[in-house]
This record gives C-alpha cells, sequence and structure tokens, in this order.
C-alpha cells in the first residue's frame, strides 16, 4: 500500500463545504471551516491546520477519523477543541 503525503492543496477546495465525518464513535456531518499554512513546518508538502465545524452533538472523541469530502476521502487524526450549545470545532495539525 502506498501512503501519500497530504498537503494543504489536498484541502483548499473542499473550505466551506459538507464534510461526512466517521470516527469510532459515530458519524457526523461536519463544515470545513478553516484551512491554514503553518510557517516553519518540518514536513514534506509544508504543514497546515484544518479546523471543522459540527453539531453540538454528539462531541466525537479525538481519534483517527475518515473525512469524505467533495473529491475522495481521507484518514487523518482529528481533536475536538472548542464546544458550545450551537456547534463543535474540532481542528487536525499536520506538522
Amino acid at each position: 500500500m502506498t501512503v501519500r503525503n497530504l498537503t494543504i492543496d489536498d484541502f483548499t477546495s473542499w473550505l466551506d463545504c459538507a464534510c461526512e465525518v466517521t470516527a469510532p464513535d459515530g458519524t457526523v456531518t461536519m463544515t470545513l471551516v478553516g484551512v491554514a499554512p503553518i510557517p516553519h513546518a518540518q514536513r514534506d508538502g509544508g504543514g497546515f491546520r484544518l479546523e471543522l465545524e459540527g453539531p453540538a452533538e454528539p462531541i466525537l472523541a479525538q481519534s483517527i477519523m475518515t473525512v469524505s469530502g467533495p473529491d475522495g476521502s481521507h484518514d487523518i487524526f482529528v481533536v475536538p477543541i472548542a464546544s458550545d450549545a450551537r456547534a463543535t470545532r474540532y481542528e487536525a495539525i499536520f506538522y
């Protein structure tokens, strides 16, 4: 199996798009609300962060999740970072 190094370009077209996110404890629809470079990251292809916004409930535990967007799916490690009565925000860091 060949593993491809993801880059920020794999996600910029997903910005503001609905994504189906499947985790061990459930599947929810989230919106990719942020795609930003991380300056000075040492990884091939450059570092970047993704921010997803999902429903307030359920709050999915940090885990490797399958994020399916407009042009494919990627398994990435996603962590919840904030929650309020309206939504829960999640982050994935590629450093």
